[in-house]
């Protein structure tokens, strides 16, 4: 698990994460939950935490490079554009994992953003004409399964799936 940061210092990322061999058969298994600061410093343990709990669950290299991709695009997004007002917000993500889907959760109280209506970015026409930048959105729909946004109470809840296979 993971404290909510305050005054922009990184979130810890405890060790005591949920064990998928503890659970029986019939039993589900706890989802990973962190609460993240809004600061780029938290990518790497978050990273980390995410690896250490899929890690039992032996994700073929294609799934778990997936679900990296759409983490670290996810979370750079809303850390730089959800949030206008200078201050630590919170991005809490939770991550489940089924027979055949691992789905990021990240729940936040920046700017209305449903990535499913933003458009496509306009291929350039040339290498010359190519900017840095600005195709995080489109690897993160071509990563997932599925993508599903709501926005209720003055935050995005938005999940991501990624195929285990």
């Amino acid at each position: 698990m993971a404290r909510q940061a305050r005054d922009g210092e990184a979130v810890d990322v405890d060790s005591r994460l949920p064990d998928p061999g503890a659970a029986g058969a019939d039993m589900e298994v706890a989802p990973l939950q962190l609460a993240l600061s809004n600061t780029l410093d938290v990518l790497e343990p978050t990273r980390l935490a995410v690896n250490a709990y899929l890690a039992p669950y032996e994700l073929g290299e294609g799934a778990l490079y997936k679900v990296e991709l759409v983490l670290e695009e996810t979370l750079v997004n809303a850390i730089r554009h959800a949030f206008t007002d200078g201050a630590v917000h919170c991005i809490d993500l939770t991550v489940t994992v089924d027979a055949d889907t691992v789905a990021l959760r990240f729940e936040d109280d920046g700017i209305a953003f449903d990535p499913r209506l933003a458009t496509e970015p306009v291929r350039p026409a040339s290498i010359a004409d190519a900017s840095p930048g600005g195709l995080g959105l489109m690897l993160v729909r071509r990563a997932a399964k599925f993508i599903d946004h709501a926005r209720s109470e003055g935050r995005n809840r938005l999940t991501i799936g990624i195929a285990r296979a």
